[in-house]
């Protein structure tokens, strides 16, 4: 086989192949042997018409597709192995010549991987914003532990107030029909500006248990549901029951229900898994910023297909977790700010694949590789993760689409610990940095520690 390569643009690469008219032979003899199969002709058993037959029943011409089918794949693969091409688009194939007896010509172009020109990307020196605890993280894990031990308890003798839950029957109308949906037995909610519908909770404030009433609120203009948004219903409502939450007091008691022996046992606790925390953010927040300097050292034209193919993976990240919420995507899609939100993907994508493709380039420089008795720890948290029976764990682990996944996780790994290792690394104070970072422990995190 021929092969002459010609660069169109950066990333586009044009290919003439030239195979050989033996090869070529063959492919379209076993195209007429597996047609002939196929192929009902009248006297004869299928798969045993004569190739001059089958080629004045069905044409030379479908014989051929039928060889290029096969053929052609094969050929280009042998053509991008041979010329050493990492694609990142599917060949397009053109310009077919296939004359039986002669050699096969075609032309192939595709999208390569961008050459990435690597500066430097050891020994780096990095200033990390250093994330601290709020001097008030002990005292708000505290009262989340508290929280998680709160209960309701029916409220008798008066109204209802802002931070009750009550529960009602209601039923809706809109524009004096009943409203698709609209009726529930029971409900329950807690009563706080903007639960539900705008005003709605402020009307039922005041109320007593047993009341009857109507309550006015429109639905907003980006409802998910097309059919009342922007309009007004009316609800008949029934307030059967007023409930308030009893947190109780942070003191030697509650630390026993949480499982210590006291409230400095609990104290102490929650300080080491904040500590923790704090440690886990500044080491991932250390590993962003030196992965992110490597990359602004670096050289590489980015294709816009690699760009709009990973925006599309992060908008269809964005569309199942709407689905798993209950949410129609395409409804909210139409919606102009989150227009906004799908086109500031954009950047997003942009950086993603400017970090896997200088990631790329070191792991080529340093030639790290993967070893199979690296796989056997991720192999088993996913098997812990998803509670695999062993019989399962061995069809989960044998699975290549999975040991790609980990291979490749296994691999970021090893070459972001590389960079990192090698890298002077500064925690400085907020003040020391210029740049707009978050610097806070997030609540979450103190929420995190609390209920562990």
């Amino acid at each position: 086989m021929k092969v002459t390569l010609e660069r169109e643009g950066k990333n586009v690469v044009k290919l003439g192949i030239e195979l050989e008219a033996e090869r070529v032979k063959r492919a379209y003899e076993m195209a007429c042997r597996e047609l002939s199969k196929q192929v009902r002709i009248p006297g004869f058993r299928p798969g045993k018409a004569p190739r001059m037959i089958l080629e004045k029943t069905i044409g030379e011409d479908n014989i051929k597709n039928e060889a290029l089918q096969s053929l052609v794949p094969e050929v280009i693969s042998e053509a991008v192995l041979k010329e050493n091409l990492d694609l990142i688009t599917a060949p397009e194939y053109s310009k077919v010549e296939f004359k039986l007896g002669e050699p096969l010509k075609l032309e192939a172009k595709f999208e390569v991987r961008p050459e990435v020109k690597l500066g430097k990307y050891k020994e780096l020196e990095v200033n990390v914003p250093e994330v601290t605890l709020p001097e008030d993280a002990l005292e708000r894990a505290l009262a989340n532990v508290a929280e998680t031990r709160s209960s309701l308890a029916p409220v008798e003798g008066r109204a209802c107030e802002m931070g009750d839950t009550v529960v009602l029957d209601f039923k809706a109308t809109i524009d004096g029909a009943p409203m698709e949906g609209g009726n529930a037995e029971s409900f329950v909610m807690e009563l706080k500006e903007g639960a539900f519908l705008p005003n709605f909770c402020e009307q039922i404030v005041g109320k007593s248990k047993g009341d009857q009433f109507e309550v006015k609120a429109s639905f907003p203009e980006n409802y998910r549901r097309k059919d009342v948004a922007g309009k007004e219903a009316v609800f008949a409502v029934v307030l059967k029951e007023i409930r308030r939450k009893f947190v109780p007091d942070i003191n030697d008691e509650l630390a026993k229900a949480v499982g210590h022996e006291s409230l400095d046992a609990l104290k102490d606790s929650l300080r080491g898994e904040l500590d923790e925390l704090v440690k886990q953010e500044n080491e991932a927040r250390a590993q962003r910023m030196v992965v992110e300097a490597v990359s602004h050292c670096a050289e590489v034209d980015i294709p816009e297909t690699m760009i709009q193919r990973e925006k599309e993976l992060l908008v269809n990240q964005m569309r199942r977790y709407m689905e798993q919420q209950g949410q129609s995507f395409d409804e909210v899609a139409s919606n102009p700010d989150f227009q906004q939100v799908i086109a500031s993907k954009d950047d997003e994508a942009k950086q993603r694949v400017l970090t896997s493709l200088v990631l790329g380039a070191v792991v080529r420089a340093e030639n790290i590789t993967v070893e199979e008795e690296e796989m056997g720890p991720y192999f088993a948290d996913l098997a812990m993760r998803y509670n695999l029976r062993p019989d399962q764990y061995q069809e989960f682990a044998a699975n290549q689409e999975v040991r790609r996944q980990v291979a490749e996780e296994v691999l970021t790994g090893k070459v972001v610990e590389l960079l990192v290792s090698s890298a002077k690394i500064n925690y400085v104070a907020d003040t020391e940095c210029s740049e707009d970072h978050d610097h806070s422990v997030h609540e979450k995190k103190e929420t995190e520690a609390a209920k562990s």
